[in-house]
């Protein structure tokens, strides 16, 4: 990062290849539209290069300052989504033909039930387990990301796994003793 502060070009390329991804599947998984999710990444790295300067190294880490960017993004894009008619659904993916096709219903039902599961979430318990469970952030980059105490992202994430583990507990089968 010191190297890109200094305004080398190639340096903040080497910043952007390695957090491009992870940036884009938690856009993707936040706002669940693939354009809007590749919208906001870009929007993400063009915001981080212009304030490369802000970035401290006492205060965490890089991939933490990068998410913190991201998360700002994610919550401005979803609240101009809020403002626009809703889009289609994609739809499902075709069974392979290799697999079972009733394996394939279940796994595509369980991961469909997940999801929902998340979406459901309150926006604040949604954005921790993404960013903790989803992209390995810890506890301090999650709370730098997201303006938030380290207790107060603990808490989130305590909070929102318990909210999953309720909803989703239908779908684990007791077993006899």
């Amino acid at each position: 990062m010191a190297r890109s502060r200094e305004g080398e070009r190639a340096a903040f390329d080497v910043l952007v290849k390695r957090h491009f991804d992870a940036v884009a599947t938690y856009a993707s998984k936040v706002l669940r539209d693939e354009d809007r999710a590749l919208e906001v990444t870009q929007e993400t790295f063009v915001r981080a290069f212009r304030y490369r300067e802000s970035y401290r190294e006492d205060a965490g880490s890089v991939r933490g300052w990068i998410f913190s960017i991201a998360a700002n993004r994610i919550r401005d894009a979803a609240r101009r989504r809020r403002d626009a008619p809703e889009s289609l659904e994609l739809a499902a993916e075709p069974v392979a033909a290799s697999e079972d096709a009733l394996l394939s219903f279940a796994r595509g039902a369980v991961r469909e039930t997940v999801l929902a599961a998340l979406d459901d979430l309150p926006a604040e318990y949604k954005e921790v387990v993404l960013l903790k469970y989803i992209q390995d952030l810890t506890y301090e980059e999650v709370a730098r990301a997201l303006g938030l105490t380290v207790g107060a992202a603990r808490m989130r994430a305590l909070r929102a796994r318990d909210l999953l583990a309720r909803r989703l507990a239908g779908l684990v089968e007791e077993r006899p003793k």
